[in-house]
């Protein structure tokens, strides 16, 4: 191994040895793959993380009228046990419909609780279910709707490093993917089924697991991706974006930007930008604030 490798591996499994707890349980880490926390779309990990900001722009369609919004969001997800943790979620709405009067203030909370089900190193698979509450009324009454919406989820990550060798340059594939039902409060409110995930290509792992391509400290911690993000509700038409985009990730943090395609026309003509700083609260404070309230074996 060169100089220039061992430096980027160096850098690559700092969490593997500067955790005591257990390597396995470090944030987004399932045997050799490190999978980045997604921006679009929530990731399988129920570990301790903070995403602040995430800021979109985007011109779709809202019921059909075309609408100008900006959103600045947060997400802080905090670990109750191994395995186990509950996700904070909400923002602030800057919407601009065409022809009408501007709509403007915080959106509502969002409170999930996640559970890993599945954790199987050898295959880089992991299994995670979900149960999202978006409390009704927490938010300004101009963009969050009075009523709770109940969603349960499941969620997924799978890495391609188990292939055969012979198809090597494969192996630093992976994806992730949710799938939820949102269930309203509300009667005349539709039920929805949200669908989406991402595909990623690790050049950490190409770099570090498949072989020396002579990547700099840089360029190694990129992963290029794509991600989609759909819903469909009942007696409605199918929305979604689809987000190519990079993710850089160090050590105790990550920086993603994507871009957002519309997927057809009932979701618009214009292409938005979504970006995130994102914390690994884990590997920041792994003895405090970053490690379970309960933190037993599993």
């Amino acid at each position: 191994m060169n100089r220039a490798s061992w430096r980027i591996r160096a850098f690559a499994i700092p969490i593997c040895t500067l955790l005591p707890l257990a390597c396995a349980d470090a944030h987004g880490i399932v045997g050799d793959r490190f999978f980045p926390a997604t921006i679009a779309t929530d990731d399988p990990f129920a570990a301790d993380e903070l995403a602040l900001p995430t800021v979109s722009v985007f011109r779709h369609k809202d019921d059909g009228a075309p609408v100008d919004e900006s959103d600045a969001d947060f997400e802080w997800s905090k670990s109750i046990a191994p395995g186990f943790a509950i996700a904070f979620g909400g923002g602030y709405v800057d919407a601009k419909p065409d022809g009408g009067p501007a709509a403007t203030g915080f959106d509502n909370l969002e409170i999930t609780p996640l559970l890993e089900i599945v954790r199987d190193a050898d295959r880089e698979f992991i299994l995670t279910a979900g149960m999202s509450f978006e409390i009704g009324g927490s938010g300004s009454r101009a963009v969050a709707d009075r009523f709770t919406t109940y969603t349960p989820e499941i969620l997924f990550g799978k890495g391609f490093g188990d292939l055969p060798d012979s198809m090597a340059l494969l192996k630093p594939f992976a994806v992730t993917g949710v799938l939820g039902y949102a269930i309203p409060g509300s009667g005349a409110a539709p039920h929805s089924l949200h669908w989406g995930g991402a595909v990623e290509y690790s050049l950490l792992y190409l770099q570090t697991d498949v072989r020396d391509e002579g990547l700099g400290p840089f360029m190694s911690h990129l992963t290029p991706v794509v991600e989609f993000d759909i819903d469909s509700p009942t007696g409605g038409a199918l929305t979604g974006t689809i987000d190519p985009g990079l993710i850089w990730s160090g050590q105790y943090s990550q920086f993603g930007i994507e871009a957002m395609i519309p997927l057809n026309a009932a979701t618009g003509r214009n292409v938005g930008v979504i970006a995130q700083l994102h914390f690994y609260l884990d590997d920041l404070f792994p003895h405090s604030i970053g490690r379970p309230l309960f933190a037993g074996a599993r």
